[in-house]
């Protein structure tokens, strides 16, 4: 799930200033925290006007703060709206507000932080987050994340972060997005955004499938199916058309990844997600736009072909349900049909933010039996495979 990103954002104006009592040196920060990860989303804890809140760090979107959490922590509404899209690439409409004051840490401030406040009642608050720390504040400075450390790390100065300069890769000019370039078999290329909001290694978007499918080896095509994924702002995204790819050769920067599985999104851009954080380490400099992507250990290659179930479970109103069903399965769902039994396991309500943050369910092995409700308005058992 992500949630969006905005085509335009009102001129910024943000401070960082020490507490009283400490020492500022040359106008120089660094705030190094713990994050927790629940399902590929990075949560840290974030102080606005002195009130505690669950935040996602979110490099694919704007600061935000939902509606519930704006009121706790005295944020008012001053009347001005944004439009943009969503991850999906729906049409959102939000408020603007600015936050007095938010701190990561216990030494530093930042005030007069410009942010998107979501719709009272918006689903995203059903996942107990009270706001995104998005690129409007990260690119002030240098964003590091540890996966093996568990931490992230928000600087203005490069010192001490461990930096492998050999690992360089150019960030491609952009005031909002992470966007870099990525070599694929055969000459071709990709563009996309390091969006750490977002779960999935790779997302290659409709639009960059559409252009790579011409190239005879840059990518081959498993599967098709129609069907409801992803969860953007503007709620469950419509029923659309998905391709199941496998990308031969995905090379970011120097370093070589194989067999990379993706399904499409529609998404405005290709993305990489925080499957990113299970390889190496990424510092993201955005005062001299480059990116680096740090692995952790000496391999110059990795394979990293996952096999996916024939239908792909989610959650609709409260229930699962078959999100999309991939062509080569051969079997009698169209998506969209009600699951109610999993492997003899009823379920008859799903908790959203269970289902996100924890996962669906988890299947051992390759095979599963699903109970479902087909049109006939009856129960029916099938058989779905791993592959």
């Amino acid at each position: 799930m992500k949630r969006f990103w905005l085509l335009f954002l009102l001129p910024l104006c943000i401070w960082c200033s020490p507490s009283k009592g400490l020492a500022q040196e040359s106008g120089r920060f660094r705030i190094r925290i713990p994050y927790l990860e629940e399902n590929g989303k990075l949560i840290v804890t974030a102080f606005v006007n002195g009130v505690p809140g669950r935040f996602i760090v979110d490099t694919g979107a704007p600061c935000c703060v939902s509606h519930s959490f704006a009121e706790k922590a005295g944020i008012r509404d001053e009347g001005r709206t944004a439009q943009g899209v969503d991850s999906n690439g729906a049409a959102v409409s939000t408020s603007v507000v600015n936050i007095p004051s938010l701190k990561l840490d216990s030494v530093f401030t930042f005030t007069r932080l410009q942010a998107m406040k979501w719709a009272e009642g918006d689903m995203l608050e059903n996942l107990h987050i009270d706001g995104v720390i998005g690129y409007n504040l990260l690119k002030q400075g240098i964003l590091k994340l540890d996966a093996r450390t568990g931490s992230m790390t928000f600087t203005n100065y490069d010192g001490g972060l461990g930096i492998d300069y050999t690992r360089a890769i150019p960030m491609l000019p952009d005031s909002y997005l992470t966007l870099l370039r990525v070599q694929l078999k055969d000459g071709a290329c990709d563009t996309v955004m390091f969006d750490s909001g977002a779960k999935s290694f790779y997302e290659l978007s409709t639009k960059s499938f559409s252009r790579l499918r011409t190239v005879s080896k840059a990518l081959e095509v498993k599967g098709a199916g129609q069907g409801v994924l992803s969860l953007g702002a503007a709620g469950l995204e419509g029923k659309s058309q998905k391709y199941r790819v496998v990308i031969p050769q995905f090379k970011l920067g120097n370093f070589l990844f194989e067999e990379v599985t993706s399904v499409t999104t529609d998404a405005v851009d290709s993305r990489i997600g925080s499957d990113l954080l299970r390889y190496g380490t990424v510092i993201a400099d955005y005062r001299s736009n480059v990116f680096y992507f740090i692995p952790y250990d000496n391999r110059k290659k990795l394979n990293l072909y996952e096999k996916d179930w024939d239908v792909v479970i989610t959650v609709m109103d409260d229930h699962l349900c078959a999100g999309l069903v991939w062509d080569y399965a051969g079997l009698p769902l169209h998506g969209g049909e009600r699951i109610v039994a999993v492997n003899g396991v009823r379920y008859d309500k799903v908790d959203l933010y269970e289902a996100i943050t924890r996962g669906l369910i988890h299947l051992p092995g390759d095979k599963a039996r699903i109970v479902y409700i087909g049109e006939d308005g009856k129960e029916h058992e099938v058989t779905i495979r791993k592959r």
